[in-house]
């Protein structure tokens, strides 16, 4: 498998899954009284936009294989995205106070830190399918 398709694939399977529960009930999912919250507050704005973003990462991530995107194209789009996240989500794990644990958390560190890894390993499939060249979608 090359890392243009290892991309595609892990993107869709961690933003897809966010993504639908992130649209069917953000606030239930991730929110304060959840057992997995990412957030430790959450309103009515935070919910609004929670669907509308979980919406847009699982229309985006599976467009390989519901339209035939091509891979090569995704992992051009990805790239920015995945260099961000990759800031953004040290920044919820170690910085921001309203990021977790929250009040019903299963484990009791910031979800965020799960996401370190996660990011890190999407971010260096991205480089090594740009590398590739869209040679092998």
């Amino acid at each position: 498998m090359t890392a243009t398709n290892n991309l595609c694939l892990g993107m869709a399977a961690v933003y897809t899954f966010f993504g639908v529960t992130l649209f069917v009930a953000p606030d239930v999912c991730w929110g304060p009284e959840s057992p997995l919250s990412y957030w430790t507050e959450m309103d009515t704005s935070g919910v609004w936009f929670g669907r509308c973003l979980g919406l847009w990462m699982s229309t985006v991530t599976m467009s390989p294989y519901t339209i035939g995107m091509p891979k090569s194209l995704m992992a051009r789009l990805y790239i920015v995205p995945n260099v961000f996240f990759m800031f953004l989500f040290v920044q919820a794990s170690f910085f921001l106070e309203t990021t977790g644990p929250g009040r019903n958390a299963v484990l009791p560190v910031n979800m965020w830190w799960t996401q370190l890894p996660v990011a890190a390993t999407l971010l260096a499939w991205n480089v090594k399918a740009l590398q590739e060249g869209g040679k092998k979608d």
